[in-house]
């Protein structure tokens, strides 16, 4: 369980960085679509369901969006709540309830007041996926062999 625990961490570790670059890729994609080819985006566009922007970064949206932050993220995430259970690692069970907390920030929370409140919130979405980053990281890291042998609660000799 200790490996599985440390691979669910490490896979949403590297999905964050995964879907980094298709935020990226979509936006510069786009940036490239309205100053090479006069692509217009307005509200219009945005709300029209079959409508295609015509330029292929435009998937970096949906990868970033759906595939990977609505799906991926948000199941391995609470799998790994699950796993957390099992493995004897002190600790493990608290940094994945970080994690799935994070998520539930990150998908519901801040995506809803950055369209009630302000798109300040849109830069809150940005440093959350970094805590998220760290946070998953650091619960890779901690989960080894040597982490089960370590003592839960140090004692003081007086």
């Amino acid at each position: 369980m200790l490996k599985t625990y440390q691979g669910l961490a490490y896979t949403i570790a590297g999905l964050v960085v995964v879907q980094a670059a298709m935020i990226a890729w979509a936006f510069f994609g786009m940036t490239n679509w309205i100053s090479d080819e006069g692509g217009v985006v307005n509200k219009q566009l945005l709300e029209c369901e079959s409508c295609d922007m015509n330029f292929t970064a435009e998937w970096g949206f949906a990868f970033h969006m759906f595939f990977i932050g609505l799906l991926l993220i948000p199941l391995l995430s609470l799998v790994l709540l699950v796993v957390s259970f099992f493995t004897r690692l002190h600790g493990a069970t608290a940094y994945a309830g970080t994690i799935v907390g994070l998520v539930v920030l990150q998908v519901i929370v801040l995506p809803m007041l950055s369209r009630e409140i302000g798109s300040a919130f849109g830069a809150l979405h940005g440093v959350n996926a970094l805590v998220i980053l760290a946070v998953a990281a650091m619960a890779g890291h901690r989960a080894t062999p040597a982490a089960l042998r370590e003592p839960q609660h140090a004692s003081v000799a007086m």
